[in-house]
């Protein structure tokens, strides 16, 4: 005996999901039985709270990553200084020796410390030095010219916005730091609501081919399919932020009680 299938495209997918409200498993024999609605109903409760009491945190630690990830450009936009203008169409890069040269001459007072050249060439070099009064600084020499176009002081918006996102600009007792332990943490929360994800939205690989998402059957339905067709594109990029916060959570492990 063979189930009729409806065509209608706002129907409910074959893809089997667990409905809390009405405790059923879409696409699912119901003679299999209240002890497997039981157990999938714990793990939708597992995923639904997994991140509710920290959404605001985890939001705003995304937020200052992707910001993050671009920051070197945005400085690049914003400060002419960090741009590297070549003079002329076949002008070289100027090698170490020429740079630590040149930088000498312009600035005897300084100490280089190290000379840092961006993976990309619109980029200045970083020089590090310091000087007698035991200051610091970083000076944004051009690759092609040697000419010293900045220097900076203190911190950047590169280095703020890094810092903010990877230990909440939180200082630094005897190399602990609470906010980094606080953001790392968040791989633990993150990896239980992917693998519980996972579990609940049977057969979840078919989202893949067959996306979904009705809009004219409510809020509750739309918003269903949209958290259903968000997750799963999402998973590489949750797979990637819950194993690095993991694993720098397990380097401040090692390095602070070993």
């Amino acid at each position: 005996m063979t189930a009729a299938v409806s065509q209608n495209p706002d129907q409910h997918p074959p893809d089997e999901f667990f409905d809390p409200d009405s405790e059923t498993i879409g696409g699912s024999d119901s003679s299999q039985g209240k002890k497997k609605v039981s157990r999938t109903k714990l793990w939708f409760l597992v995923h639904s709270w997994a991140a509710l009491p920290i959404w605001i945190f985890l939001f705003f630690v995304c937020l200052t990553g992707s910001i993050a990830t671009v920051s070197q450009e945005i400085v690049w936009l914003a400060d002419p200084a960090v741009r590297a203008r070549p003079p002329s169409a076949d002008a070289q890069l100027l090698g170490y020796d020429e740079i630590l040269a040149t930088v000498n001459k312009a600035r005897p007072d300084a100490i280089v410390r190290n000379i840092a050249r961006p993976v990309k060439s619109q980029f200045a070099l970083a020089v590090r030095v310091s000087y007698a009064d035991g200051t610091t600084g970083i000076m944004h020499v051009n690759p092609y010219t040697g000419d010293i176009q900045g220097t900076q002081t203190g911190f950047d918006f590169r280095q703020f916005i890094r810092a903010l996102h990877g230990w909440l600009l939180m200082p630094f007792n005897n190399g602990f730091n609470f906010g980094w332990y606080a953001v790392s943490l968040l791989g633990l929360p993150m990896l239980v609501s992917l693998v519980t994800g996972l579990v609940v939205y049977k057969k979840f690989w078919r989202g893949f081919l067959r996306p979904r998402l009705r809009v004219r059957q409510g809020a509750r339905v739309f918003w269903g399919d949209f958290h259903r067709l968000a997750g799963i594109w999402s998973i590489p990029f949750v797979l990637i932020m819950s194993v690095t916060g993991l694993w720098f959570l397990t380097l401040a492990l090692l390095s602070d009680f070993s």
